[in-house]
């Protein structure tokens, strides 16, 4: 029990804990298919990075091969700024496959959660919270069943909070190098999202961090923060050819319309744009309805703080509601700051035209420093001499092992109809009516079989038929993969991709327009006319 009141062997043991289930259900489940535009794009990304490389050469005919978030010139590359490949690049060389670097991501965000929650409050309620937010990584939740990140944000916004409670108890060089580190972290997954938590904290903390400052510590972080920004530099320049110019603002300039802030206008579409990819992002498309909606001031605002509660019902919902009941925390003056740096996160993220779980993830650690504060001071409230502390820290502690753990596909069917909405669709690792992400890796299975290297020509019914269901993604080295998927333009425009790659076995998949089914067939030529 002693070793349980120390950081390090605490934080050990739950990430052992918690990595021996994650690890045993992996066993029953299976490794993940990636199904959503971003995933494709950062496995691009980790491949790269596993193959030694921040970009690869633009390939030939590259119109063939754009897609949702992916870059073909001046490099080929992901869009996505570096932090969430990075791990997946580690789990692909360490252990065979990307997905072990999600997991590595989960483990580390409990790690740091731990070792910040015991920098601010007793350990019985660091590991208590800890724990509470291992349950809420369970299998079904995206962050550790998809690609798509999460987990790293919220281990870097772990690490910034975790550097301010070792600086204010000893200014010494670890914490500002541990701040350094998780500033970096936030900028290589939520530029946006990250820099305004590590602002909100900065601002709030100013004063007593301007009272112990230290001119070694201040030196450090800045030399972190110098190092980690001139590779953050080449790293763009890698990929766009100019240090200052990220990949995701190229992108943007390349294929988008809709601006990532409501308040901003609409681009012009190119000229040139990849049908495809317009379908998806251009004036007339799915996302200028999520525009739209979204440009509307306060309307907005106020939608944003409703779909961030909405997303965080699962996870932390109750807990936050019980914060707001049973209100014994405001008197502290920690969960006060806390509470302002996480209002003030909710407001700028009311900015954004989109909106997504992953994208609150760098507050996730102030939101557990929150009900770890409210835990400790509401456990022993009592109303005369009768102790009524106990049944609330339960309830919430409790909750995620109900709602978003192992009992929610035991307790979700049990719920009366007319409460199950307001779960919505339990995230469960769902069998989906359309396994297109599956029908899709057993045809590159099947096609990778046969002899000799294959190109498959991806022909859809329209360029906006079914567009979040995108075939046409690669590897980082197109050319010597054995099955290459490229978009279909016609013969007379196929005929130089079928000439670059005379080598390969040619292929026409096709769709069902209604059922969405795929038919494959050998690519047959015809003569062209003159």
């Amino acid at each position: 029990m002693k070793r349980l009141q120390r950081p390090l062997p605490a934080a050990l043991l739950l990430v052992l804990l918690w990595t021996a289930w994650r690890l045993a259900y992996l066993a029953h489940a299976g490794i993940p298919q990636p199904k959503i535009h971003d995933e494709f794009s950062y496995l691009l990304q980790a491949d790269t990075f596993a193959h030694g490389r921040l970009a690869n050469p633009p390939p030939p005919f590259g119109r063939f091969f754009e897609s949702f978030h992916v870059l073909v010139h001046p490099s080929y590359a992901s869009k996505y700024p570096p932090g969430q490949a990075m791990f997946l690049a580690l789990g692909q060389v360490l252990f065979g496959h990307p997905f072990y670097g999600v997991l590595i991501g989960n483990a580390l965000m409990l790690f740091t959660f731990c070792l910040m929650l015991f920098a601010w409050v007793p350990w019985q309620w660091a590991i208590a919270v800890a724990g509470m937010f291992g349950l809420t990584l369970w299998p079904g939740m995206y962050w550790t069943n998809s690609y798509w990140g999460g987990s790293v944000a919220a281990s870097g916004g772990a690490l910034v909070l975790l550097a301010v409670g070792l600086y204010l108890k000893r200014p010494t060089v670890l914490a500002g190098l541990v701040f350094g580190l998780g500033a970096l972290f936030l900028f290589w997954t939520r530029p946006f999202e990250g820099g305004v938590f590590t602002l909100m904290v900065l601002i709030v903390f100013a004063r007593e961090l301007w009272q112990s400052r230290r001119a070694p510590v201040l030196f450090t972080t800045l030399s972190v923060l110098a190092l980690g920004g001139a590779w953050t530099g080449y790293d763009d320049f890698a990929v766009t050819g100019n240090p200052l110019l990220l990949p995701y603002v190229l992108y943007q300039h390349q294929y988008e319309v809709i601006p990532v802030f409501w308040f901003l206008p609409v681009r012009a579409e190119p000229t040139d744009s990849n049908p495809r990819i317009a379908a998806l992002e251009g004036t007339d498309a799915w996302g200028m309805s999520r525009y739209r909606g979204a440009h509307t001031g306060l309307h907005r605002l106020a939608s944003q703080v409703y779909i961030l509660l909405l997303t965080l019902r699962y996870d932390l919902g109750i807990a936050l509601v019980l914060l707001l009941l049973v209100p014994v925390g405001w008197r502290d003056s920690l969960f006060r700051k806390m509470a302002i740096i996480s209002g003030g996160f909710v407001l700028a993220l009311g900015v954004e035209t989109y909106d997504l779980k992953h994208y609150t993830a760098p507050v996730w650690a102030g939101l557990a420093l929150l009900i770890a504060i409210w835990a400790k001071h509401a456990w022993n409230l009592r109303i005369g001499k009768l102790r009524v502390g106990a049944a609330p820290v339960i309830l919430a502690f409790v909750s995620p092992l109900v709602l978003t753990g192992p009992l929610l596909p035991i307790v979700y069917p049990l719920l009366p109809r007319e409460i199950k909405p307001f779960f919505g669709r339990p995230e469960m690792p769902p069998v989906y009516p359309d396994d297109w992400a599956d029908r899709r890796a057993a045809l590159i299975r099947r096609l990778s079989a046969l002899p000799g290297p294959q190109l498959v020509f991806v022909r859809y019914p329209s360029p906006d038929w079914r567009v979040h269901e995108e075939w046409v993604y690669n590897g980082a080295d197109i050319n010597h993969q054995r099955v290459v998927l490229a978009h279909d333009f016609g013969q007379e425009e196929d005929e130089a991709m079928l000439h670059y790659y005379s080598d390969r076995s040619a292929w026409l998949l096709t769709f069902d327009p209604a059922s969405g089914l795929e038919n494959i067939e050998p690519y047959l030529r015809t003569p062209l006319q003159p």
